[in-house]
């Protein structure tokens, strides 16, 4: 074990990065006033913690990497939807990088970060979709080698509400993400306007609303994607 820290250390002290890091942590302790041994420590902590997380980064040791997840299956419902999301995600992101009212401005982030966590869960609702097409897909072939089979044709069509299901709400929710783009595109342009009177504290609170709710309809999507895949 002690082999293995010195090795990844050695490595680090090589790395340009890990010295990067190793100096900003120098950087910051200096200019906030710590003792010139205590800006030391900081510097060999940042080093150390380089090293292990560049270690971590490139395999070493026992740590076994997660498997990369298959990607969505192009053309598909769920995956233009995870598409046009990832759209919103980058306009929110180009939009809060403007100059804009303060009210406006600490919306505009929170519906960075909530998008970006929208569309984590979105990615894993679509996957859930994927699954139960693939599931529909083999049921189906189970269907018409039995066609008398009711159990049969009722366990495909459940997985179809299902999937249906999971599709409606998936659709609302991104919509939902498109609206509060289109109210803070709105909200930054009107405060930009010169002579025009705007609440930009209330209408940004309007803002900060939709977002609680965002939030909630993905939270919700996220566990019924988790009870959709238990299910299959």
């Amino acid at each position: 074990m002690a082999g293995s820290f010195h090795s990844r250390a050695g490595r680090a002290l090589r790395d340009p990065w890990s010295l990067v890091v190793a100096g900003i942590g120098v950087g910051s302790a200096w200019a906030i006033g710590l003792p010139a041994g205590a800006v030391g420590l900081v510097g060999a902590g940042m080093l150390g913690v380089a090293a292990v997380v560049g270690g971590a980064v490139r395999g070493d040791g026992a740590g076994a990497e997660e498997p990369e997840l298959p990607p969505l299956r192009a053309g598909t419902v769920q995956a233009n939807l995870v598409a046009t999301l990832q759209g919103y995600r980058a306009d929110l992101d180009r939009l809060q990088q403007t100059d804009m009212a303060p009210a406006v401005g600490v919306s505009a982030f929170q519906a960075v970060e909530a998008a970006r966590s929208a569309e984590s869960v979105a990615n894993r609702v679509a996957r859930a979709v994927d699954a139960v097409d693939e599931a529909v897909y083999r049921a189906q072939g189970v269907a018409r080698q039995m066609p008398q089979s009711g159990e049969v044709r009722a366990s495909v069509q459940r997985m179809v509400d299902r999937r249906q299901a999971l599709l409606t709400k998936l659709n609302a929710a991104v919509d939902e993400v498109g609206e509060v783009y289109a109210k803070l595109l709105e909200l930054s342009t009107t405060a930009n306007l010169v002579g025009v009177e705007t609440d930009g504290v209330s209408e940004a609170a309007q803002v900060n609303d939709s977002l609680d709710a965002i939030r909630g309809v993905f939270a919700e999507l996220e566990a019924d994607a988790s009870t959709t895949r238990a299910l299959l």
